[in-house]
């Protein structure tokens, strides 16, 4: 006999987009931090020092907006990474008032030491779906809705 007490279980109800993509985010980190770790690779600000390493020198704010992170987060972010040794700042050429910000070579070795890592995480994911192209251009069209999503921002 059911307990009145106890809260009844819904029916299995499809789960929201948005769900589906937290719980995939989560499980991409762990996967992410593991592979990495493997290789006794820090994960944390690992995605920003990639960024940094393909784009760079680059500016903060390039940097920022193609991660989709506010330029304060970005801003801490490579801190972060200059504390470590990672990543350093140095005057926009073309613009003095602005700054490039560009892989050291300690940064360099780090970012490039995680490559295999990220090729691993890669194979195991292509490996397990049956279609990845279909996948990607999925994911870069969910990409797109986001953009154009944050440009209707309520607030402005």
């Amino acid at each position: 006999m059911a307990d009145p007490q106890q809260p009844q279980a819904e029916p299995d109800r499809q789960l929201s987009l948005l769900l589906l993509l937290v719980a995939a985010n989560h499980r991409m980190s762990q996967l992410v931090d593991r592979e990495l770790a493997l290789d006794g690779i820090d994960a944390a600000d690992y995605a920003l020092l990639s960024l940094i390493g393909v784009r760079g020198p680059v500016r903060l704010t390039a940097v920022a907006a193609e991660l989709g992170l506010p330029l304060t987060t970005a801003s801490d972010a490579t801190r972060r990474l200059e504390r470590r040794g990672h990543a350093r700042r140095r005057r926009n050429p073309s613009d003095g008032r602005s700054t490039l910000v560009e892989l050291s070579e300690q940064g360099d070795v780090v970012w490039r030491s995680g490559w295999a890592a990220l090729r691993r995480v890669d194979e195991q994911l292509e490996g397990r779906l049956a279609e990845p192209a279909l996948i990607r251009a999925a994911l870069e069209e969910l990409g797109r809705a986001f953009h154009g999503a944050l440009e209707n921002d309520p607030k402005a």
